[in-house]
């Protein structure tokens, strides 16, 4: 059993940097951004939806299938035909515009948002004291920096966040690595569907991650 953190893959190593090898969108109206920012941290979204409009921020670059945006990623067609399934069991998608792109585009962002780190065997980053809300009393703060699991928690879902980083980052679960068993990292590689990244961050065998 293997565990990734999703993320955005439209940059491949060129020398010293990087280099931008997929276009990604931006918001047309700025305001629109809060929307992204304040919501979809692991919970559905409770308001009235108005579909958010995008535009392609670099034309002449290919499209990728998936376009990371802040808590989530926006979708194409190819993307939901093929991925929709394992996306649909742990999450929820919103339709967006964008602009002067042919087709139908989705939003999603995670939903299932469960109880499986293991707080003993996860390493986390001191970030010093802080004085208590309610009371004068003071407590060490700290952040998680690389999370361990609880494996007899997993359900059916390969696709989750966790509380302990506020919903912010996207897990994905492997246990069998096949496609027809409808893993969201499988299905997503079976059929080479771009724009998205799985880093490698915890495995019961012990792999983990160096460096972060």
């Amino acid at each position: 059993m293997k565990v990734y953190e999703i993320g955005i893959g439209v940059e491949v190593p060129h020398g010293k940097g990087a280099r931008q090898v997929l276009t990604t969108v931006e918001c047309c109206d700025q305001k629109d951004i809060r929307i992204f920012l304040n919501n979809f941290a692991g919970t559905p979204y409770t308001r009235k939806w108005k579909p958010v409009r995008f535009y392609v921020d670099k034309p002449k670059l290919p499209r990728p299938d998936f376009f990371m945006q802040t808590r989530g990623w926006i979708c194409n067609e190819r993307a939901m035909l093929l991925a929709g399934e394992a996306m649909e069991m742990a999450g929820e998608s919103l339709p967006v515009e964008i602009e002067g792109e042919t087709g139908q585009f989705a939003f999603f962002h995670i939903t299932n948002c469960i109880n499986v780190l293991d707080p003993e065997k996860s390493e986390w980053e001191v970030l010093g004291p802080v004085k208590g809300y309610k009371s004068l009393e003071s407590y060490t703060a700290r952040q998680l920096k690389r999370p361990a699991f609880r494996p007899e928690r997993f359900g059916e879902e390969s696709l989750f966040k966790i509380p302990e980083d506020y919903g912010i980052r996207s897990y994905c679960l492997e246990r069998s690595g096949d496609p027809d068993d409808g893993e969201f990292k499988a299905v997503v590689e079976h059929h080479k569907l771009t724009g998205l990244t799985f880093d490698l961050i915890w495995s019961d065998a012990g792999t983990r991650r160096k460096n972060r």
